[in-house]
């Protein structure tokens, strides 16, 4: 989305860039129709860490046990997922 480097919270080195995820609709591999369009967070090459801009995340509690919160991202999903269907970092 941005092509001009910000300053990674995680490395602080200047190589994060401003990236979104959007879901689509495939047929066979191939994105048809975008479903739903994702929230703007920046990645750093450098480090391979998601960052939600400048601040830290602090983690929220899962509303119930069957919940796990993920590490990267903070946001609390299902326990049966391997990765974070927010960030898509590895659970």
């Amino acid at each position: 989305m941005d092509e001009n480097p910000q300053r990674c919270p995680s490395c602080g080195m200047n190589r994060a860039y401003a990236t979104r995820v959007d879901h689509y609709l495939s047929l066979f591999f191939i994105p048809l129709l975008r479903v739903k369009r994702g929230e703007t967070f920046l990645f750093c090459d450098n480090c391979g860490q998601p960052a939600n801009g400048f601040r830290t995340p602090t983690p929220p509690v899962p509303p119930s046990g069957t919940d796990k919160v993920c590490v990267a991202c903070g946001r609390s999903f299902d326990r049966s997922y391997r990765y974070c269907p927010h960030c898509g970092q590895r659970a």
